[in-house]
């Protein structure tokens, strides 16, 4: 499961175009959430290359520093390779291996001082001003830590993508908060709007990640808790990031390279630039882009 080659993911691509297509022929005959392909991205403002899969970006806003996740080797090897890049605002990158002596980090959040990483088993928690990891916490249960987002009260959230559930830190304690069999495969989360959105894999997966139904983006109520589907984002696809800039909502879906907005009764496909789209990281109007399988990472500049 999960073998990282190119040949597999041209594979997984042209299933995946086809489960889409044949999956989401209600959708796009819906006036409401018809899938039109539109750039609003306008023009790229910068790339930093040769990264080592770059899987997830997260942005301190008060710095514009940009950090990045490399997975470095399987995405579910235990081999002490991943690490953490520090880029600026401009695309520099400062230094590649900002924090190291991981397995496979993916997704990341800044909640305070720290930078909190999903690596397989642990959450490190990394001091955003030395790099240096400063507390690990593990859940032992869980299968593939993947994202990470933190409320306003510090709560931090993070999925398990293999391992079907959804794990929260409260007072340095890692503990499983939610699992349901609507949500098997849990991947982007984000904390918007006082309520928590979950971009779902789909259900039933294979082992060369294609899914018997596309996932769909979720909004939770944290006091009930509840699952409730986004009506736009019903069945997407094989969802990884999911950002906010303003109203709008911007999915990532990492198996066909698309990039949707949701904003309103609306949803369109704004870029297409490949297999391997994964945790994509939003600054003011600046949408970053983790291409997985070409080591590099994209800037757009959102036109609003």
């Amino acid at each position: 499961m999960f073998q990282y080659t190119q040949n597999v993911v041209h594979s997984v691509k042209r299933l995946a175009q086809s489960a889409l297509i044949a999956g989401g022929v209600a959708l796009v005959s819906s006036p409401l959430m018809a899938a039109t392909a539109e750039n609003r991205l306008g023009t790229e403002q910068w790339s930093i290359e040769n990264l080592d899969q770059p899987e997830s970006v997260v942005i301190e806003h008060q710095t514009g520093r940009v950090f990045i996740s490399n997975i470095n080797g399987q995405p579910m090897a235990l081999n002490g390779k991943g690490y953490i890049s520090l880029a600026d605002q401009n695309g520099n990158l400062l230094k590649k291996q900002w924090a190291k002596g991981m397995d496979a980090p993916k997704g990341m959040a800044i909640a305070g001082s720290y930078l909190y990483v999903a690596d397989m088993q642990r959450v490190h928690i990394v001091d955003l001003k030395t790099g240096e990891t400063v507390k690990q916490l593990t859940a032992a249960n869980a299968k593939m830590l993947n994202d990470v987002t933190a409320a306003p009260d510090g709560t931090v959230y993070i999925s398990d993508m293999a391992g079907g559930g959804i794990y929260r830190i409260q007072n340095d304690t890692l503990e499983l908060w939610f699992s349901s069999d609507q949500l098997p495969h849990p991947n982007g989360v984000l904390w918007h709007q006082d309520s928590l959105l979950v971009a779902g894999w789909g259900i039933s997966m294979h082992s060369d990640f294609t899914t018997d139904q596309p996932g769909t983006l979720y909004q939770m109520d944290i006091n009930t808790p509840a699952l409730k589907a986004v009506p736009t984002g019903y069945q997407l696809g094989n969802l990884d990031g999911v950002v906010a800039i303003n109203d709008a909502l911007y999915v990532s879906d990492w198996i066909s390279g698309e990039l949707f907005v949701l904003e309103g009764k609306e949803r369109r496909k704004v870029l297409s630039p490949g297999a391997g789209l994964a945790d994509i990281g939003v600054s003011g109007n600046t949408l970053y882009a983790p291409m997985m399988m070409d080591n590099r990472v994209v800037a757009w500049q959102v036109v609003q």
